[in-house]
């Protein structure tokens, strides 16, 4: 598995799969998102983005304001057999 370059968890698209790598806010932000389990090497499914973005993780969906989506950089997820077809 590897991964592409890191980009807002708002700029995503319904339907991508990414990887957190950091959570860019103040910390009583961080502690929330960690609580939910949204932290580094998390993945998430991308399920919409407007009006707010929803994320599967594991088996649970999260709506999160785009201003806390914002601050949480992720990278695709890219898999090996995919990029071998390429």
């Amino acid at each position: 598995m590897t991964f592409s370059p890191a980009r807002s968890l708002v700029v995503c698209r319904a339907g991508d799969c990414v990887v957190v790598g950091t959570v860019d806010a103040d910390p009583a932000r961080v502690n929330r998102l960690a609580s939910l389990g949204i932290l580094p090497g998390a993945e998430l499914r991308v399920q919409q983005t407007r009006p707010v973005v929803v994320v599967e993780l594991d088996e649970t969906v999260y709506a999160l304001d785009r201003e806390i989506a914002a601050a949480v950089l992720v990278v695709d997820v890219v898999e090996e057999a995919a990029r071998a077809a390429e």
